[in-house]
């Protein structure tokens, strides 16, 4: 099977316009994403997190980030496009590969743990990923999926070389996403990693963000009239 790529972002609205937001987002930008580069898309308020919203669209491969398509609409930036970027702040943008995913479905809550910046080395924080931090999520009762993303930073600088907005965008290293039906079931999972051997091992410290998401809406391909 190929490899999955995903493109995470994280961002603060200011609240007097997150309802203008949402509305741009859901009717016109996740409408332009979803179907042709992506094949589905989500988006998320914090419940308890570091950043306002996330959302998360999906391709096939990594490389179908890079796709001609997708890059045109980065370069060609409307000026009520670049009004609107002005909403967004603390921004982190993660261009990401789909190392491991264990279970199936989209939950209601989304737990996250991103790490960045970790004094740890790069190969011991994935082997602890892959093998056991997923696992042991992913053996937590009433958890429906775990996924396991890492940063590809060529296919971002790619990127950056074509879009017109977004340059400063924060990154992340990795990010592991816990799929569920309850705020307090993901709670659960996470205080698990306490046990593992492995990731206290890594002494994360401020380096491991632990979030959880609402799902505002999902869209996927079929949705395409």
């Amino acid at each position: 099977m190929s490899e999955a790529g995903a493109l995470a972002y994280w961002f603060d609205i200011a609240p007097e316009v997150v309802d203008e937001w949402l509305d741009w987002y859901l009717r016109d930008h996740m409408p332009s994403r979803v179907g042709t580069t992506f094949v589905s898309g989500r988006c998320y308020e914090a419940l308890h997190a570091a950043a306002s919203h996330m959302v998360l669209f999906e391709t096939t491969t990594p490389e179908a980030l890079l796709a001609p398509g997708y890059l045109s609409l980065l370069k060609e930036v409307s000026a009520a496009d670049r009004q609107r970027r002005g909403w967004y702040s603390n921004a982190i943008r993660v261009t990401c590969r789909v190392r491991a995913r264990v279970g199936r479905g989209t939950g209601s809550v989304l737990g996250v743990i991103r790490i960045a910046g970790a004094r740890a080395r790069s190969a011991d924080i994935a082997r602890c990923l892959a093998q056991d931090v997923v696992q042991e999520l992913a053996r937590a009762p009433r958890i429906g999926a775990v996924w396991l993303l890492e940063n590809d930073a060529s296919i971002r600088a790619r990127m950056d070389q074509i879009r017109v907005t977004g340059h400063q965008d924060g990154s992340a290293d990795w990010a592991v996403l816990i799929e569920a039906a309850n705020e307090s079931d993901v709670a659960s999972a996470m205080a698990r990693l306490r046990g593992v051997a492995s990731w206290r091992a890594l002494e994360l410290g401020d380096a491991a963000v632990f979030d959880q998401y609402r799902l505002l809406y999902t869209m996927t391909q079929s949705d395409r009239s």
